[in-house]
This record gives C-alpha cells, structure tokens and sequence, in this order.
C-alpha cells in the first residue's frame, strides 16, 4: 500500500500520485500492521521510521515474546550495498552485549521477500520526549542519564564500532520494575565493522555510499560533514559518537540544540567552523572543568576530543564532585538570553522521522524542519546584554526580528535601544515657564508682522489647493498621462480552452473538464479549440505499464481517424475520431503533454515520424523532457469555464511574459 503525505490517503502499490493534492505517494509502513510477518510475529503497532527502515512492535505467536522488528524498505531490497549495510549491522548488533544496548536476536528474510531483523523491545520513551517535555536538565542529571550510553560506547569503541548517529532520538528511557529507568542505546544501524564482521571487514568498511554522509546533520562531527582531521586519516572512528554525544549534554543543559541552522549548507557551516558559547557562560550552574569537557568533546578536530568515552565520562565525573555547592540568591533565577530565527509553532515528529542519510551531492539549501519550539532554535548563543533602567517616558517600539544567521554574520549589532531618559530628580515632568509680556511698543509691531505674514502664507497655500485641485480636474478629464509607470500590465492571452467527451462511442456521451475527478478505465477523446492556426502534439502514458508514448504527430495512426495534425483558428478539433482512448484502470493520475506550434516543428524528430502505439524509447523520453522544459518555462494561466450550461471547458491562458514559439502545457487527469 502507499499513501499521500500531506492528507494521508491510502492507494495501491500501482498508484504514484495522490488524485486529492498530486502529491507524490510513498509506501505506508503502517500498512503491514495487524497482519502476520512470516507466518511467526503478529505486527500490532508501528514505532517508528527512518533511513534504514520501520519499526514496529510485534508478539512472537507461539512463544508470546513482545519483541521490536526492523523492516527493511521495499524499495532497497535490491539495492546491494543498502542490503550489505543491513546485514552488517545485524551482525554488528548480534555479537555486541551490554546491558544499556538493545539486544539483537535475528536476521530473517521471509518468503515473500521482506527483510527484518528482530531486536529487544523497550518500553518508555526517547530523550529527544524528554527534552520536549522537561525543558533543561542540570549538569548532574544529564551526566546521570548519558553515563550508561558513555559505557556502551566505551566498549563498542574497544571492539570497532562506532555508532554514527548517535542523537536523542536513539537514547531510550526504558520503564523499570524496580529502581531507577534503565537508559537503553538504540540503533547501531550506521556501524562501521573493524573486525567484528569477520571476512567482511575488509574492503569498504566505512561504507560511506558516494555523495552521501551518513549521520543526522545536527549532530554530525566536521569529519562526518567531510572535512580531513589533522591525522590525514578520513575513517571514521569512535571520537565522532564523543562529538556528537558532546553535542546531546550540550542541548539537554540548554534545552535546545547547539546547532540548528536552517539548511545543510548553514548547519554544515557551523559544525566545521562556529564555536559554540562554552556551557559556563550560558549556563552559570555549570562548573568550569565540566564546561571545558564538553567543550574539549566537541572540538573542531578530533585530535583534541577525549581518546574514548570512558575518560570523557571520568572528566565529566571528576568535575561535579570537585565543583562547589551551587549558592543562588533568593528569588534569583538566571535567565539564557538569546536571539533567535522566528518560526512557526508546532509539534513534530523528531523522534520517529529524524534521518539518519542525507545526500549531499548537488544538495540544494533546502530548509530542514527543526523539531524543537520556535524559542530553542537559536543557530548561535549571544550573552546576555545588561538590563538598562526602564524607561519612563514612553514603550520601547517593538524591533523587527532578525534571523540568527544573519546576525552572526554581520557586524555587531546592540541588544538594547537606547530610549531618552527624563533626568532624575523628582519624576515630574518640567513645566515649560512662558516669559513675561513686553510693556515696550515694539510688541505690536512684532505681532502686526505676524499678522503680514500669516495672510501671504494664506494666500499662497491656497493658490496651491486651487492649482492642485484643477490638475486633478484635468486628470479626470483628459485620463492618464504616458508615464510608463502608470501603465497596467498587459493580461495572460488565451491560446485554447479543451474538454474531455467521456463515452464518446455511447449515446450517452458527456462533457467534462479534465480538472474534475472521474471514473478509472473511463474511454474519452480530447476537444481543443486553438485561438491560432497551428499543429498540435500530444504524448501521454500507454500501454500495458502506462509507460509515455506518442498519440498525435504529423504523421497520426489511421485508426484515430485523424489523417493530420493541423488545427485550425476557432474550429473544434477533437482527438481521436475513431478508436477513444481508455484510462488507466487503477486510479491515479495521468499526465499527457500537449505541444502547440504556429509552423510544423522539424525536431525533435519522433514529431515527424509515424505514430506506432509503442512506448518512446528511452533516449526519445529524454529528448521530449528535454523539449518540454525548455519551452515550458512559464507556467500557463488554466481556469475552469463553466458559464455556459452543459459545456464546461478548461481555458488555457499564456503568461503575457510568454514570448517565442512554441508552447507546451500539460493537461493532468485524476481517475478514481
């Protein structure tokens, strides 16, 4: 089954568009719920998913075991080096024991081809919900909660493996009968194997595909992103999970994330180049030696890391029990002053969507959706600014928001405005103390000027109102001058308007527009009426796998009942007069490509050539893609017409920018 990603409709396999939105449909992995994987594990719910699959929570049924089972994605079962990847995080996974790893117990491929692997099921909830829910954590109780992972990493490291995408969204707070939570590290899925795979860890062991990295881009080390460390050695090795698990204190003490630029290239950008604020300067409570190891784990190279997780952990350990008491005035809160990158409100779903590929081959800045509060999604930490006293005389003005990004990279900018302060003294506002009156003479001469000039300034001004008034008179009159400005744009032209005629061997035939949902396996034949002289082409799907062919070229196949291509000005051109063409009968949408051309077009040179009913070749489909996108540019201007009765139609407007010949429009129908 697949489904639409934006209103979540369910199709069939065979369906690649959602006839609702268009949107392009992807497998549903909740799809296999309530069903029975190779005829032993009942599916009873769907956990989550990301790059190396779903995940889903299952009952073994005979034995009854709850288990958690990662399935592979359909469209990788074939794709040998995603199959080399998973088997070796199996293996990876099934030799490694800790107490704080999920235990692996199989790797099958069932009779219908479906991979999965049978893991440990935990019961609880990520740190990535625990950070949404909790907000900060103190430096002591994160060290409690990341201790277990330090030690399973410890060991992983000591044995070739390193994780590589460690986030919080692979840390699980499992539920414990008795005692405290049991902290649980999930997915080794991104393991690089040293020798814990036996034959197969020589060779590609980093298995880094070309053009991708592997990781999740907000905790990333710059040797993951590609960038050489000092030592010249481009394998990854276990100070990367040291980076990145550097990375999670830092944001469970923040309570957001270090990094969260807005694109790869932003988010990029900052893991090679920006230094983050050291904790103890944005969070006071932290001790200086537990602030310098986070800071020394999330170095730029990795040669200045600590060597393992064991002496982070000894570094992070040793600091809190050398620190002093914390001592806080009453009533004293700190507070994290920060400038922020304003965006929408709005939960998401980090802990089950959070990728673990990205490709960086020709990536374009595409903004990555951050799953934290608008208000924790600072790229960069400012201190705070001292509060200046409040002013007395009026508000400050609100100032418009500026992203972060944009800050960082200019000049310094102040975090205060300064507002003119009424000087201290009593509060009251100074009265304005008016002079005394003249008792000399000279007073009335000065008030009779005033009056001189009181009246030219009348006088003047409305002179002014008078002319102004009569230029508008003349305006209304006369109508606008040529002043370019002024000049309305010229409207889209309409170059056709087209309906489909469904049944058109029936009596019963009926005119629709092709903007109207209608029935799948529905035979109809196109109506165009052209505002120009010219030659119509049109490609569409066909064939037993709807794959593109040509239906009308110069040269049309005699059982249309079309001997040309030709139209002509305001005459109703329909398509086929003979044999109607039929939809695909599983419902979806089918696209077809209509080409208008005032002169007969020589090239490309399938145009010319008679139509045979076969699929174009796959050099001729990228000949007409590439023809379709050169002239088509502009997107054209559709609108539904339906002001006359019984006869609606779907006009097809040129952009008034549209120049040159000729011009290439598509005419999408959806079928249930």
């Amino acid at each position: 089954m697949k489904y639409c990603t934006a209103c979540n409709a369910k199709y069939d396999d065979s369906v690649s568009f959602c006839s609702v939105d268009g949107e392009v449909l992807e497998a549903d992995p909740a799809s296999i719920v309530n069903t029975v994987l190779d005829g032993q594990y009942q599916m009873e719910a769907l956990l989550g998913k990301g790059g190396m699959g779903a995940v889903y929570r299952a009952r073994h049924i005979l034995l009854g075991d709850r288990v958690a089972i990662k399935v592979l994605p359909p469209e990788v079962r074939n794709n040998a080096e995603w199959l080399r990847r998973f088997r070796r995080e199996g293996q990876a996974a099934r030799r490694f024991r800790h107490n704080n790893a999920v235990t692996v117990y199989d790797l099958r491929t069932a009779a219908d081809g479906t991979i999965y692997m049978v893991m440990e099921y935990v019961e609880g909830h990520t740190l990535d919900v625990a950070i949404k829910t909790r907000g900060r954590f103190s430096a002591a109780e994160a060290l409690d909660i990341l201790t277990p992972i330090m030690s399973v990493l410890d060991t992983a490291h000591s044995m070739g493996v390193v994780h590589r995408d460690l986030k919080p969204e692979n840390i699980m707070i499992g539920k414990a009968e008795n005692g405290p939570p049991v902290v649980k590290l999930l997915d080794l899925g991104i393991a690089k194997l040293r020798e814990i795979a036996g034959t197969e860890n020589s060779g590609n062991t980093a298995l880094t595909m070309a053009g991708q990295v592997l990781g999740t881009p907000y905790y990333m080390s710059p040797e993951q992103w590609g960038e050489i460390p000092r030592d010249g050695n481009v394998e990854i090795d276990g100070r990367a999970d040291i980076y990145s698990l550097g990375l999670v204190f830092y944001e469970m003490i923040l309570g957001r994330r270090c990094f969260s630029g807005n694109t790869l290239h932003e988010l990029r950008r900052e893991h090679v180049a920006t230094m983050p604020k050291p904790l103890r300067e944005v969070a006071p409570d932290v001790p200086p030696a537990f602030s310098a190891a986070i800071e020394r784990a999330t170095a730029k190279d990795r040669a200045d890391r600590q060597a393992s997780a064991g002496i982070l952990a000894n570094e992070l350990r040793a600091a809190l029990d050398s620190a002093p008491a914390p001592q806080q005035s009453a009533g004293h809160t700190p507070e994290l002053t920060e400038t922020v990158a304003i965006r929408p409100e709005g939960g998401t779903n980090s802990d089950v969507d959070a990728p673990t590929m990205i490709t960086m081959e020709g990536a374009a800045p595409t903004a990555i959706q951050a799953d934290r509060p608008a208000s924790t999604n600072a790229a960069t930490v400012f201190e705070p600014a001292a509060t200046p006293p409040p002013p007395v005389s009026a508000p400050r003005k609100p100032q418009p928001s500026v992203p972060a990004a944009t800050i960082a990279e200019s000049a310094p900018i102040p975090s205060v405005v300064t507002v003119p302060q009424i000087p201290k003294g009593t509060g009251e506002i100074p009265q304005v103390v008016p002079p005394p009156k003249s008792k000399s003479k000279a007073g009335l001469f000065i008030l009779a000027a005033v009056l001189v000039l009181l009246l030219l300034g009348g006088g003047v001004a409305g002179f002014l109102i008078w002319n102004n008034s009569r230029s508008k008179t003349n305006l209304a009159t006369t109508g606008p001058t040529n002043n370019p400005n002024t000049t309305a744009p010229a409207p889209p032209r309409e170059l056709t308007n087209y309906w489909l005629e469904l049944g058109p061997d029936s009596e019963e035939s009926v005119r629709v527009a092709a903007m109207v949902p209608i029935s799948s396996g529905q035979k109809f034949r196109f109506h165009f009426v052209f505002n120009e002289d010219g030659y119509v082409y049109i490609f569409g799907p066909g064939g037993e796998h709807n794959q593109p062919m040509a239906f009308l070229t110069t040269k049309p196949l005699p059982a249309t009942g079309v001997k040309s291509n030709k139209v002509v000005r305001g005459e109703d051109f329909s398509f086929p007069r003979g044999d109607s063409l039929e939809l695909d009968k599983n419902p979806g949408i089918d696209n077809f490509t209509v080409i208008f051309s005032k002169t007969a077009l020589p090239a490309p040179t399938f145009l010319n050539e008679p139509v045979t009913g076969e699929p174009l070749s796959a050099a001729q489909q990228t000949e007409l893609k590439t023809f379709a996108a050169k002239y088509q540019q502009k997107a054209m201007v559709t609108e539904l017409d339906e002001s006359t009765a019984g006869k609606p139609s779907v006009r097809v407007k040129v952009p008034p920018d549209q120049t040159g010949n000729p011009i290439v429009f598509d005419i999408r129908i959806q079928h249930n």
